[in-house]
C-alpha cells in the first residue's frame, strides 16, 4: 500500500488562541521526532479525518509541509472533544526510516467460526490489538486475524498462531489469548415466591409490620396489680 498523503502548513499560532483562530475546516497538529524540532501546524480536517480512517496510527503517512520534501511519519496521537467526538488535536512522529520502531497494530478478525455458526457458540475477542517490531517501510495499518480454526466450543487462537506481515516481528507474548469461542450460557430467573394459600394482602403487611402476630410479654409486679383493680 503506497503511503498517505497529507498537506500541512506551519502555523504561528499556539495554545487557546491558536486553537480559536482555526476554523471548523482546519485542526491544529504538532510534528516532532528524535532528530528534529518540534513544528506547529494545521491541517485540513476532511484530509486529515480519511487519513486517520485508512491509515489508522500504525502506518506510514508523507506529511507536507509547504513546498518542502515530505516528512515520513506515523500519527501518534489523537485527541477528541469528549462530547461531540470531532479531533481537536493531532500528533505526528517523525521516523527514522533506518531505525525500527514497537508499535501497537489493530487486529482485523477475518473468517468465520464453525463453532458460532453451526453450534452457537459466543466468539470472545480477548485482545484488539498487539505490539509487534518493525522498520517504518513495513508498518500496517491492521493485522488479519483467521477465526476459521474455531472449530469446537473451547478452541482458541493465540498470539503465536498468527500470521504476521512480513518485516514484522512479535514484541507482545506468543502466549496470550487472542479469541476464544465458548458456550452461551442461559441466565436463569428466579420466579418471586407463591403468596401463602388464603393468605390476603392484608394479612400479608400484619406480618411483615408485627402486627397479627401473637407475641409474648413478662409482665411486671405493675401490670398485675394493674390487673387486680
Amino acid at each position: 500500500m503506497s503511503n498517505i498523503k497529507l498537506q500541512a502548513r506551519l502555523r504561528n499560532r499556539v495554545g487557546k488562541k491558536g486553537r480559536a483562530f482555526l476554523d471548523f475546516k482546519n485542526i491544529p497538529a504538532v510534528i516532532y521526532g528524535p532528530k528534529s524540532k518540534n513544528r506547529n501546524l494545521e491541517i485540513g480536517r476532511a484530509e486529515f479525518n480519511r487519513a486517520l480512517e485508512i491509515s489508522g496510527q500504525s502506518s506510514l503517512v508523507d506529511v507536507y509541509i509547504g513546498e518542502e520534501n515530505p516528512v515520513k511519519a506515523i500519527i501518534n496521537d489523537v485527541a477528541r472533544d469528549p462530547l461531540s467526538g470531532n479531533v481537536i488535536h493531532a500528533d505526528f512522529y517523525e521516523l527514522d526510516m533506518n531505525k525500527k520502531l514497537k508499535i501497537d497494530v489493530e487486529l482485523n478478525f477475518i473468517g468465520e467460526s464453525p463453532a458460532v455458526k453451526e453450534k452457537g457458540a459466543e466468539l470472545i475477542k480477548n485482545l484488539d490489538r498487539i505490539e509487534v517490531e518493525c522498520l517504518p517501510k513495513d508498518l500496517v495499518p491492521e493485522i488479519d486475524v483467521d477465526i476459521s480454526s474455531l472449530q469446537e466450543i473451547g478452541d482458541h487462537i493465540f498470539t503465536k498462531d498468527i500470521i504476521l506481515p512480513t518485516g514484522l516481528e512479535f514484541v507482545t507474548h506468543h502466549g496470550l489469548a487472542v479469541a476464544s469461542v465458548e458456550e452461551i450460557k442461559e441466565e436463569i430467573i428466579m420466579e418471586p415466591q407463591a403468596a401463602v394459600a388464603g393468605q390476603t394482602s392484608e394479612d400479608k403487611k400484619k406480618d411483615e409490620d408485627g402486627d397479627g402476630v401473637e407475641q409474648n410479654k413478662v409482665k411486671t409486679d405493675e401490670d398485675k396489680n394493674k390487673g387486680k383493680e
